[in-house]
Order: structure tokens, then sequence, then C-alpha cells
């Protein structure tokens, strides 16, 4: 280890409790002035940011109501259905199997 090394570690460890400062930190640390303007141009690029967002959430909802509109038109109609009734079968009559269910729909 050289000599300038040796100077270069201690005076980055020197400060112990303070870190390194960033250099957006160094800037506004130099040009204080300089505060107010990027303060307006993370708003505008958070602004814009959060538009974009509710821009392709917006498109994406529609998208999906588009589609499922597509689907539902192309389903052909509802069949009717007639179901057992249930509440009248006591445990005396045995419930028909799925497999004969189908069977007979056929």
């Amino acid at each position: 280890m050289t000599d300038s090394d040796s100077r270069a570690s201690s005076s980055a460890v020197g400060k112990g409790s303070e870190p390194k400062q960033s250099r957006l930190g160094q800037i506004l640390a130099e040009r204080p002035e300089a505060r107010p303007q990027l303060r307006r141009a993370v708003g505008s690029l958070l602004a814009t940011a959060l538009v974009t967002i509710a821009a392709v959430g917006l498109l994406l909802i529609w998208h999906l109501r588009r589609r499922a509109q597509l689907i539902r038109d192309r389903l052909g109609p509802p069949r009717n259905v007639s179901l057992l009734d249930l509440s009248e079968a006591g445990d005396e009559k045995p419930r028909p199997a799925a497999g004969a269910a189908d069977s007979s729909a056929r």
C-alpha cells in the first residue's frame, strides 16, 4: 500500500458517521438556489408518471371489457336446464351419479 492510498482511505473513513454526499447533494450544497427548480422538475416527473399509470389502467379496463363483450357475443344462447328438486328428496332416495345425469342429457 502506498502513501497516497493510505491517505485516500483514511480521509474517506476519517469522517466516521457522515456518509459521503451524492452528486445531487453536492450540487445542492454548492447552488441552493437550484432547489425550487429541482422541486418543480421532480413534481412534474411524478405527475407525468401518475397520468401515465392512470391512462394505462383505463386502457386496460377498456380492453378487458371489450374482450369480454366479444366473447359473450360469440357464445350461443343459454340452455334451459332443469335441476332436481332436492328439498323434497329425503335420505331414502339416492341421488343420481354424475355420470348418469350426463348420459341422460344426451
